[in-house]
């Protein structure tokens, strides 16, 4: 495990140097696949201009406005108020920028109605259709691209309707250039191709009368009701074709309703419904050149549907048909995040936005459902999935963890399984490894009993703090996951979540009812080891749900690799639950990038773990403030030759990952990782290890024992062991004292800090609006949720050394109940603890222990010896009392061993003795 990942790379800061790249990629791919061009301003002389309603100078200038500030109704006015007459040296497609600029902006700012200050004016383009286009808003201001349009002659037309308060400037034409396809992807052919025939999209010939089995089951009764209920009902569509609409859920939904029926049924009267419908919704269907509020989604979804309809319902359609689809099916994928050819904004499929629906679902299912008359997206697309995504996550999934966080992580995750699904169904056998069947227990794991989740990564779907009657859901991605692995525990979760009532179509192409939902969690292990890619171990005291559960559940986080985007810099971070978050984050994900998200959300400043502060270290990626965390990256790798040759991206390995002799209900669990390489080369060797203690008690559930062992470049830097709670902590006898409460009842965490001694640290507390002040800088945040008012416990050794050395007891407690008493002695290369019935030798996170070792047993009571930190090898347990030996196996990467001993003296040597 060791030699898989490097500790550190002792020139990984020259990465700093190329920073730019990282950081930019995407700007620099876009400049690799399309052909950067000159905008044009368009004569401004060659304008007619409407007398009557438009005045044609402003501020000393040029410019056109409306006279009277009234609004009105730009479909009212029949004569343009500007047209101008734009030549060009050839016939085709062109983009065309406006620059604008309102009169009045503390008016608009007052009238706005939406939060983004939208103008519109309406454009003909020749005598095509008139279409409306954002002039002016508040995220790219008065410089608008109005979109993409047809010149077919030397001379033409170009008429524009203006709002009122807005000022048009000016235009700007330049020839549009297709994003272009990089020469791997040009040159794919590939592995697996559609059959022929139809259908194919969810279903094959094989599979269809499966489906349509199981329509007979009573499971399936209320989804099949309701599914026919709306595909019989007409729906009544009507539309000018000489006027655009947008996007229009419910008929879309009518759509898929009604294809799927003709599907399952062969209705011919049903099925020719849903083609006419798509035929004349998609003929006046126009997103025009929204780019806030990630419209590609409802883009996206228009694809989908319409390739679900012409998949379902070929047989019924005429050539004409078709190729009326197909036509304003590439029209659409032109007006996608990625464009056409694929290939435009979107740096990977591994992260980002490439990672979501319109690779995984929209475009695949485009481009299998066309694929005989068109099989250029098909190509494209599977090189995408086929050749980038699938070997990816082959190496990622070795850890059953998502790298973009709980919320982020479930989104994607289910588009992924859309094209597991997808192509599955196709061809009859998988494409994706078989270990993205894992992945769902992540989300299990993560559960805490309250029904809200650990944190990991930005986080929108959730309520934060003490929110009553909240049960984190994702069941989309839980029916993609169970119905694909055939896990009765997934599908317990899918039902809890409430079921997928609002998409009854999805749900009866995929469920099986012969699969019957299981609920008994306390089948699984108790604690949870990630594994080596992303490292963390989540280990709990029982599976109990529900607010009045007094289970505990702690994770520490490790390192491994890092993907960026949503990804928080948190390697090494601790958190614990118990009656609510005692000890975790206090980011709040409210707004991408924003300067409070790039300085605290996702640094390590708000997570639980150190800090060392290097005044030296430069600041990256649009951050302001040096908050002594791990390197903060956006940059993801983009294969698994980059994520294994790119110092870059990897963070640390585990040293040693145990658990106690009962596989389901260990007695306690050992995590120790090496984080150095999550640091700048400030940080010369960082190791921390976790103990977690499963007392199987009502008073006090859990202990962990929670040590750190750093090593910064020089002794000034100054180290900050961190944690994070919720509620104000109180002191007592030198403990820091937190609490929580849930339901009524009180939980107490004791956090004992047992080296550097209380005399040799110093302690600074910041809570409430001072939770958020990151060393020199302040920033503030308005929110509700108490994240937003926690407070940060930070502990510094008094003396500035290049070690600093961190040894702590958190005992979990029911309000009330005795805390138990800790005797603690350090050795040179370990430490000895005795808590409850555990007697502990405790490895110092950077060594191995090959030393005779003695341990003595009381009379008192029971005890289990716990032996963490041991080489690989052979030990001898001596008992001095009877003289008897007893040898153990230290595993490779456990370095671990227990016993239930009686009382007596005993000896440990690392060697065999018989």
């Amino acid at each position: 495990m060791q030699n898989a990942i490097s500790v550190k790379v002792a020139c990984q800061w020259k990465f700093y140097a190329v920073l730019f790249v990282g950081l930019f990629s995407s700007h620099l791919l876009y400049s690799q696949q399309v052909q950067e061009v000159k905008k044009t301003p368009l004569d401004i002389k060659k304008v007619k201009v409407n007398p009557k309603n438009v005045q044609v100078s402003y501020k000393g200038e040029k410019a056109f406005y409306v006279k009277n500030s009234a609004k009105r109704d730009l479909e009212a006015v029949a004569i343009p108020d500007v047209e101008w007459t734009v030549q060009v040296a050839q016939p085709g497609w062109y983009v065309i920028e406006a620059e604008t600029e309102p009169i009045d902006l503390e008016k608009l700012k007052k009238e706005d109605q939406t939060g983004r200050l939208t103008l519109k004016a309406k454009l003909q383009n020749a005598e095509q259709r008139p279409t409306y286009r954002i002039v002016y808003d508040n995220y790219r201001g008065g410089a608008q691209e109005l979109g993409k349009f047809e010149i077919k002659t030397a001379k033409q037309s170009f008429k524009i309707w203006l709002p009122d308060n807005l000022v048009l400037k000016r235009l700007f034409i330049k020839p549009f250039v297709a994003p272009k396809p990089p020469a791997d992807a040009e040159a794919y052919v590939p592995s697996v191709i559609p059959p022929k025939g139809h259908p194919r999209l969810w279903v094959n010939r094989e599979t269809l009368p499966i489906i349509r089995q199981r329509l007979k089951d009573t499971a399936h009764t209320e989804a099949w009701t309701a599914v026919t209920a709306k595909a019989k009902l007409p729906f009544k569509f009507a539309f000018n074709k000489n006027k655009e609409i947008f996007y229009d859920e419910k008929l879309e939904s009518a759509i898929e309703a009604k294809a799927f029926y003709y599907l399952m049924t062969e209705d011919q009267q049903v099925g020719k419904e849903a083609v006419k419908l798509t035929l004349d919704y998609l003929s006046v269907l126009e997103f025009g050149n929204i780019t806030y509020g990630d419209i590609t989604r409802e883009v996206g979804r228009s694809i989908y549907t319409a390739s679900l309809v012409y998949d379902w319902c070929y047989g019924i359609m005429n050539m004409d048909n078709r190729k009326q689809l197909r036509g304003d099916l590439m029209r659409l994928a032109t007006d996608m995040e990625m464009g056409w050819p694929p290939f435009y904004g979107i740096e990977s499929i591994v992260n980002g936005h490439g990672n979501e629906a319109q690779i995984c679902r929209d475009m695949l299912s485009m481009s299998i459902a066309i694929y005989d008359e068109d099989p250029l997206p098909y190509k494209y697309t599977s090189y995408w999935v086929l050749d980038q995504l699938v070997p990816m996550r082959k190496f990622e999934y070795q850890s059953p963890r998502h790298n973009q966080g709980i919320d982020y992580g479930g989104y994607r995750f289910g588009w992924e399984m859309h094209a597991a699904w997808l192509y599955y169904r196709m061809l009859g056998y998988p494409v994706f490894d078989d270990n993205i069947k894992n992945l769902p227990y992540y989300w299990l794991y993560m559960r805490t009993p309250d029904g809200k989740m650990m944190r990991d990564g930005d986080m929108f779907n959730v309520k934060y703090g003490k929110s009553e009657n909240f049960y984190w859901k994702n069941p989309q991605t839980m029916l993609l996951c169970y119905a694909y692995s055939g896990n009765g525990l997934i599908k317990g979760e899918f039902v809890k979540q409430g079921g997928l009532k609002d998409n009854p179509v999805l749900f009866l192409l995929l469920d099986d009812p012969k699969l019957k939902p299981d609920f008994n969690l306390s089948q699984l292990p108790l604690t949870k080891d990630f594994g080596s890619v992303l490292n963390s171990m989540v280990a709990r005291t029982g599976w109990e749900e529900g607010k009045a559960s007094g289970n505990v559940v702690v994770e520490l986080k490790g390192g491994g690799f890092h993907f960026g985007n949503h990804q928080h810099a948190d390697a090494g971070a601790l958190q614990i639950y118990h009656r609510g978050i005692q000890v975790g984050d206090l980011g709040l994900y409210l707004s991408y990038g924003s300067p409070y998200d790039f300085n605290f959300n996702k640094r390590s400043v708000s997570h639980s773990m150190i800090l060392v502060r290097d005044p030296k270290e430069p600041l990256l990626f649009r951050t302001k403030t040096n908050d002594g965390g791990t390197r903060f990256s956006q940059r993801f790798p983009r294969n698994v030759k980059e994520v294994l040759n790119d110092a870059w991206f990897q963070t640390g390995f585990v040293r040693s990952s145990a658990i106690g002799s009962d596989p389901i209900n260990p007695s306690f669990s050992y995590f120790n990782i090496d984080i150095t390489a999550a640091y700048s080369e400030k940080v010369s060797a960082y190791t921390k290890s976790m103990l977690f203690l499963n007392l199987k008690r009502a008073d006090v559930p859990a202990v962990v024992v929670l040590l750190d062992h750093i090593v910064s470049q020089n002794a000034a830097m100054k180290k900050y062991w961190q944690i994070n709670t919720l509620n104000k902590p109180t002191f007592e006898e030198g403990k820091f004292v937190l609490n929580s409460e849930l339901d009524g009842k009180q939980a107490i965490t004791y956090v004992e800090m047992l080296k550097p001694k209380q005399t040799d640290r110093v302690v600074n507390v910041l809570s409430g609006d001072s939770s958020t002040k990151v060393f020199e800088d302040y920033y503030t945040v308005k929110s509700v949720w108490p994240e937003a008012k926690g407070s940060r416990i930070m502990v510094s050794p008094k003396n500035d050394e290049k070690l600093a050395e961190f040894a702590t007891v958190f005992q979990m407690t029911e309000k009330g109940a005795k805390q138990l008493a800790v005797e603690f002695v350090e050795k040179s290369n370990y430490f000895t603890l005795k808590i409850a019935d555990k007697i502990i030798v405790l490895a110092k996170p950077n060594a191995y222990l090959s030393e005779d070792i003695e341990v003595e047993v009381p009379k008192d009571k029971a005890y289990e010896v716990i032996c963490v930190g041991l080489n690989t090898g052979f030990w001898s347990i001596k008992d001095l009392n009877k003289g008897k030996t007893i040898v153990k196996n230290v595993l490779k990467d456990q370095n671990a061993v227990s016993w239930n001993a009686e009382a007596g003296r005993y000896q440990l040597s690392p060697k065999r003795t018989d």
